[in-house]
């Protein structure tokens, strides 16, 4: 059975009903700190900075720039940050050398709480970024996204295996369904996963059909939902506000 872990003082993950986080998209520092300022209204419990999308973020001046807007917007919510690269659905490619580096820039900055780190990624020593990261102080999440489809259930849970295995603190899984089977395969092997597990576990079914398997860690033990006050990030998120009423009702 998974064990909490706490990510900030306002953030215990794993704990009581799935917790809601908002990604920020912005492609400039004005757009970050706008939607910024919308998701804190919400308010989440955690606010996932999608890196990404941000058109200087090859500029360090920019890119401080960009965390402090963030970070001022925010206010008390934690932040995740998150560069999710071309192969995993994210809005730009990066070499590994790259990617290492920004995620350990990330690890160093006090304003940011957790560092999304894509645990598979085969072009580089995960475990050691991991390592790394967690030994500047700050809590990581090991992540597989599948855009083209659904794995089978024992590919699933082998995915979610390996993850763990990386060292992270979290893991996070999400797929794209084809059918409601594929929906139902995934919350099975969360549910299975989860008992099974130390570490929090995310998972979720993409797009519309997906949609309940962002509201149904409750009872199949997935810790942290995405939701949108604005642009979405990835298919099938729902705003935050109906996730919080619904996430209220089924506990």
């Amino acid at each position: 059975m998974s064990h909490p872990v706490r990510i900030s003082n306002t953030l215990l993950l794993g704990d009581g009903i799935p917790k809601i986080c908002i990604p920020v998209t912005g492609r400039t520092v004005e757009e970050i700190s706008a939607q910024s300022c919308l998701a804190a209204e919400c308010p989440p419990d955690l606010i996932e900075w999608r890196a990404d999308h941000f058109r200087e973020i090859y500029s360090l001046a920019a890119r401080e720039s960009a965390l402090a807007a963030l970070a001022e917007a925010s206010g008390p919510v934690p932040l995740l940050f998150t560069f999710r690269s071309e192969s995993e659905g994210g809005e730009a490619a990066i070499s590994a050398e790259g990617y290492c580096r920004f995620c350990l820039w990330a690890a160093d900055r006090p304003e940011i709480a957790a560092v999304d780190v894509e645990g598979l990624r085969p072009d580089c020593d995960t475990k050691a970024l991991i390592r790394d990261i967690r030994l500047a102080g700050t809590i990581v999440i090991a992540s597989r996204h599948f855009f083209s489809g659904t794995p089978s259930s024992s590919e699933m849970e082998a995915v979610l295996n390996d993850l763990a295995e990386t060292g992270a603190d979290i893991v996070k899984m999400a797929v794209m369904p084809a059918c409601a089977e594929d929906v139902i395969r995934l919350m099975s092997a969360t549910e299975k996963m989860h008992r099974l597990l130390p570490q929090p576990l995310i998972t979720m079914a993409m797009g519309k059909e997906g949609a309940v398997s962002r509201v149904s860690g409750t009872l199949t033990g997935s810790a942290l939902t995405f939701g949108t006050a604005g642009a979405a990030s990835a298919p099938g998120q729902l705003p935050a506000a109906e996730l919080r009423r619904i996430l209220d009702l089924l506990q």
